[in-house]
């Protein structure tokens, strides 16, 4: 009988640190890839912020329709009072100007707690992303713009983001 109850005992233990490490993640995710630096003033980034300003209608739009996931960046005051630009990812449309998210970018330059879900309106929004169903990406041109900065400065994209890269349906509107 004991055998039975040391069983269940550590089955119910792996499951609870199952839980935790999945808890964990979900709490403070790790990005696939460390922030790159980029000048703010870089004419390839403003670029960038202007094109997502202006095709804030086709992400109004997108988020109409069923998609598998949609991200918006934002910009973000640290502890420390530098500026980050932070993705989060969209939960909800709480109504015709303003977004549920959940940052899914850790801040570098943050110390203390950190609150993860938000409020945000689309005005806030320096640029946004949504992936639909079929695996195609739109939006994301700050990301985009990412990746002409590396190439420019002569770095060379891994095969990950190359493939990424592939997945945008249309280089020029998004």
């Amino acid at each position: 009988m004991p055998l039975i109850d040391t069983d269940l005992a550590l089955i119910f233990v792996l499951a609870l640190l199952l839980c935790l490490c999945l808890y964990m993640r979900w709490r403070y995710p790790v990005p696939e890839f460390p922030p790159m630096a980029t000048q703010a003033d870089d004419p390839l980034m403003q670029a960038a912020k202007e094109q997502a300003k202006a095709g804030l209608g086709r992400f109004r739009a997108l988020l109409g329709h069923p998609y598998e996931n949609a991200l918006v960046k934002l910009r973000f005051v640290s502890s420390s009072q530098r500026v980050e630009y932070l993705w989060a990812e969209v939960l909800e449309v709480l109504g015709p100007d303003e977004l549920g998210i959940r940052l899914v970018t850790p801040p570098v330059t943050h110390r203390g707690r950190l609150e993860r879900i938000y409020r945000c309106r689309y005005e806030e929004l320096v640029d946004w992303l949504v992936r639909d169903r079929a695996g195609g990406l739109h939006g994301g041109f700050t990301e985009r713009a990412m990746f002409a900065v590396a190439r420019r400065d002569g770095l060379q994209l891994p095969d990950s983001l190359l493939r990424r890269e592939q997945a945008y349906v249309d280089s020029e509107t998004g």
